[in-house]
C-alpha cells in the first residue's frame, strides 16, 4: 500500500503523492488566516518548539510559507477533519475548525524528522525537508479515548501532562482519568477536607492500609484544585478534553476511611470482589447524596466536558442486605432485590449530574436493576457483548472491552500484568472492530461514540517507566482503530509502519515503550534467535546476566551445552526489551482444540525428547489465546504404561504463571520406547488457549 511510504499512525482516510518535497528553514513563514489568531497560536508555537526555527508571522501568503486556513474545499471533514497540501512551495493546514488545524499539525510533523519530538534539538537547527503530498482525514469515531487510574498508583501533574501530550500526538481526543477508587482519592473537595487529608495516603500508620507496592511509608498524593485547573487548560489547547470519574457506590474505602458515616448502619463483614470490606455508600442514607451533589458540583466546575463518570461497577450489593435503612428503602420502593437498589442509587446520581449541566457516563454495571435517561452513555468494559446489549436498550457505548483495550492485562505469558481478560498483546487490540456485529442495524451501531484502553494501575509500582511500557506501542494501534476507516486497517501494514519510523518517534519523545522480546529457541546443541521485527538489534549475555545496548550482537545460531546461561534482548537505540532465556524446541503444543473445558485427561506425545534416563522437567508455557490453563497432574508413561506422576494443581496464564513447572523421572530408558504425558488439565475459564509443553531430561 502506498500509505506505507510515510509511515503515518493513524494511517490517513487518503494519501496522494507528489514529487518533491518542501524546505521548512529560517526564512519560512507562517500566514494565519484571521480570526484564527487565538487558536493557530499553540500551532504557531509548537512548530517553533519542534524545529528551533524562528518561523515568524507573515501578512500574506508567499512562497516557502506555511498556510493555516479554514477555508476548506471539503465541508463534510467536521470539526475534526483536515486538509494538508504540501507542494514545493507551500504547506496548506485546512480544516473546518481548529481542532481540524491541530490534526493537521500533527500529521505534519510525523512526516518530518523524528529528532523534532525530542526535547532537546541541536543549537543550530538543520532544514526538515518534507515530502509533498495532497492527505485529507478525518476521524472515524468522535470519541477517541484513553483512561490512567491515578488512585492504586500515584502520578504527578507533570507526568499527566506528559502523557497528555503523547495521547494529542496520536489524535487522541479524551483523557479518562479515574480519580478515586479504594486505595486513594486523588481530587481535592474544598467541602469534604478529609477526603485528601485521610483518603489520598496509604500506610502503616495511616487510614488506608498499604497496598499494591505502597509499603508501610506514607504513600499517595492528590491534585489540588489549582492543578487541576492547569491541567485541564494545558489539555484543552492540545484538543484533549477529560473526563472526571468518581466511582460509587462501590470502590469507595478512601470514603468510608474519611467519612464513616456513609456507611450503612449494619457492620458488615463482606467484600467486594478485590476482597475490600466497608467500601460501599449506604443506599438509603438520604444525607450521602446531598454529600455526592456537593462533591460533584465542585467537580464539575473544575471539568467543562460534557460528561461526568460516575463508576457504577463491582459494587458489593451484600453490604445492603443487613442495613436498616436499606431494608426500608427496598420496602418503600416495592424493589425485589439488590440490583435494584443500584439502580435507585445510580438513577439518584443521574439526577444529580444531569441538574449540574452534564451528562452520566458509568460502567456497564449501571444498566442493572432498571431503564435510566437515554443521554446516559454506557462504558462496556466486560465485553463488546455488554456494549451491544446496551446499544439495544438505547443508549449511547464507549466501547473499553477488556479482553481487547485494558492495557493492564499482561502482553504476553513473560510478562506482568493482570490475566483475567487474557493476554493483550498489540495485535490483539488492532484486530478489534468495535461494529463487526452481524445481528444489529446500523442504526444500532452508529451509537457507538467511540472507542476507549484503560490502564489501571495495580501492577504499576514497578520498574520505572511501566506505565509507558504498559500504555505503548498499543496505544498507536489503539489510535488507528479509532481514527482510522476499518477498510483501510491491516495489521501487517500497521506494523511495518510502526517498526520502521514510528518506534522512532517513541524513542525521541522519551517513552519507555515495549519491546517485543526475541524468540530464542535451544534445538540439536544450538540456539537460534528469531528477530520480532525491522530496525531491531538483538543483543545477548553468556554468563546469565540482564543484556546491555554494549552487550554482544546475535547474528547466527549459538552452538552450547550450557543454554541456561544465556540472555537475549532485543533493542532499538539504547533501548531494551525484557530479557528473554533460550527454550527448548516444544515437545509438543496444546490449543483449543485439544483444550477440555472441564478436566479432562490429555495425553501428548513427547518420544523424541526422552533420549535417556534421567529427571524429567516438563514446563508448560502459555503462548497466546485469551484464556490460560489449568493442571492437575502429569503423568509420564513409557509405551503407554505409566512410570511416574507429580500431582500439583499449576496455572498458566498471562502475568500469573505459577507452579507451571512438572519433575518426572525415566529411571529404565528404551531406545525403541515410545514416550507420552499424560496431563489432567483444562482451559482456565474457556478453552481459547494455546501454548508450548517443554521437556528437558538431566541425565543421571
Amino acid at each position: 500500500m502506498i500509505y506505507s511510504q510515510h509511515n503515518l499512525i493513524p494511517l490517513p482516510v487518503h494519501i496522494k503523492e507528489r514529487s518533491g518535497q518542501f524546505t521548512i528553514n529560517r526564512q519560512t513563514r507562517i500566514f494565519i488566516e484571521k480570526g484564527l489568531e487565538k487558536d493557530a497560536a499553540f500551532i504557531h508555537e509548537t512548530l517553533q518548539k519542534s524545529t528551533g526555527l524562528p518561523l515568524q508571522k507573515t501578512g500574506k501568503v508567499i512562497a516557502n510559507c506555511i498556510v493555516l486556513s479554514t477555508k476548506t474545499t471539503r465541508p463534510h471533514l467536521g470539526d475534526e477533519g483536515y486538509e494538508l497540501d504540501i507542494t514545493q512551495k507551500q504547506i496548506y493546514i485546512k480544516a473546518n475548525h481548529s481542532k481540524g488545524l491541530f490534526y493537521g499539525l500533527q500529521t505534519l510533523l510525523q512526516l518530518m524528522p523524528p529528532v523534532i519530538y525530542s526535547a532537546s534539538l541541536p543549537e543550530k537547527p538543520a532544514n526538515f525537508k518534507v515530502p509533498a503530498v495532497y492527505i485529507f482525514d478525518y476521524p472515524r469515531f468522535a470519541w477517541r479515548g484513553m483512561m490512567l487510574d491515578v488512585s492504586r498508583q500515584f502520578f504527578d501533574a507533570g507526568y499527566i501532562k506528559k502523557y497528555i501530550d503523547w495521547l494529542a500526538s496520536h489524535k487522541i481526543n479524551l483523557f479518562h482519568w479515574h480519580l478515586t477508587d479504594d486505595e486513594g482519592w486523588r481530587i481535592e473537595i474544598k467541602k469534604y477536607p478529609l477526603l485528601t487529608q485521610k483518603g489520598a495516603w496509604r500506610g502503616k500508620d495511616e487510614a488506608l492500609p498499604p497496598a499494591y507496592g505502597s509499603g508501610d511509608a506514607r504513600y499517595g498524593g492528590f491534585y489540588s484544585q489549582d492543578e487541576i485547573r492547569d491541567i485541564v487548560a494545558y489539555a484543552q489547547k492540545r484538543n484533549v478534553s477529560i473526563l472526571p470519574e468518581i466511582d460509587l457506590p462501590g470502590h469507595s474505602r478512601a470514603v468510608t476511611v474519611s467519612y464513616p458515616n456513609v456507611l450503612c448502619l449494619a457492620n458488615d463483614t463482606t467484600a467486594s470482589v478485590q476482597g475490600i470490606r466497608r467500601n460501599v455508600w449506604c443506599a438509603g442514607r438520604n444525607e450521602n447524596f446531598e454529600m455526592i451533589e456537593d462533591i460533584l458540583t465542585e467537580v464539575s466546575e473544575l471539568f467543562p466536558f460534557d460528561y461526568i463518570h460516575i463508576g457504577g461497577d463491582e459494587v458489593n450489593k451484600r453490604a445492603w442486605e443487613n442495613c436498616e435503612r436499606c431494608q426500608q428503602l427496598k420496602h418503600e420502593h416495592s424493589m425485589t432485590d439488590m440490583h435494584q437498589v443500584q439502580s435507585y442509587f445510580v438513577r439518584r446520581v443521574e439526577t444529580i449530574v444531569n441538574r449540574l449541566g452534564k451528562k452520566m457516563i458509568g460502567w456497564n454495571e449501571i444498566m442493572e436493576g432498571g431503564q435510566l435517561n437515554s443521554n446516559t452513555t454506557v462504558m462496556a468494559w466486560l465485553s463488546a457483548k455488554h456494549g451491544y446489549q446496551a446499544l439495544q436498550h438505547g443508549y449511547e457505548v464507549v466501547m473499553v472491552p477488556g479482553p481487547y483495550l485494558y492495557f493492564d492485562m499482561a502482553q504476553s505469558a513473560d510478562e506482568q500484568g493482570h490475566s483475567w481478560a487474557g493476554m493483550v498483546p498489540i495485535e490483539r487490540v488492532y484486530s478489534f472492530d468495535p461494529q463487526a456485529n452481524d445481528t444489529l442495524s446500523a442504526n444500532y451501531l452508529n451509537k457507538i461514540k467511540g472507542v476507549q484502553a484503560a490502564l489501571w494501575s495495580e501492577f504499576l509500582d514497578k520498574p520505572a517507566g511501566i506505565a509507558d511500557y504498559q500504555t505503548y506501542p498499543r496505544l498507536c494501534a489503539l489510535a488507528e482503530l479509532a481514527w482510522t476507516p476499518q477498510n483501510l486497517r491491516e495489521w501487517n501494514n500497521f506494523k511495518t509502519r510502526l517498526q520502521t519510523s514510528h518506534y522512532n518517534r517513541l524513542y525521541n519523545m522519551g517513552i519507555a515503550f515495549r519491546l517485543p522480546p526475541p524468540d530464542a529457541v535451544y534445538k540439536d546443541g544450538a540456539i537460534a534467535v528469531k528477530n520480532p521485527g525491522t530496525n531491531l538489534t538483538i543483543r545477548y549475555t553468556t554468563d546469565g546476566t540482564e543484556p546491555n545496548f554494549t552487550s554482544a550482537i546475535y547474528t547466527t545460531p549459538i552452538k552450547t551445552t550450557s543454554p541456561e546461561l544465556y540472555k537475549f534482548k532485543t533493542f532499538f537505540e539504547n533501548h531494551g526489551s525484557i530479557a528473554m532465556p533460550a527454550f527448548p524446541f516444544p515437545a509438543a503444543t496444546w490449543s483449543p482444540e485439544n483444550t477440555p473445558a472441564k478436566f479432562e485427561l490429555i495425553e501428548f506425545d513427547i518420544t523424541p525428547s526422552i533420549s535417556s534416563n534421567g529427571d524429567v522437567e516438563v514446563k508448560f508455557r502459555l503462548r497466546d489465546g485469551i484464556h490460560g490453563l489449568q493442571v492437575k497432574k502429569v503423568e509420564l508413561l513409557q509405551n503407554g504404561i505409566s512410570i511416574d506422576a507429580d500431582v500439583h494443581d499449576g496455572l498458566m496464564a498471562a502475568g500469573r504463571t505459577s507452579n507451571n513447572i512438572y519433575y518426572l523421572k525415566v529411571n529404565n530408558h528404551s531406545a525403541g520406547a515410545y514416550y507420552s504425558i499424560r496431563v489432567e488439565m483444562q482451559g482456565r475459564w474457556e478453552i481459547n488457549t494455546f501454548g508450548d509443553i517443554l521437556v528437558t531430561v538431566k541425565e543421571f
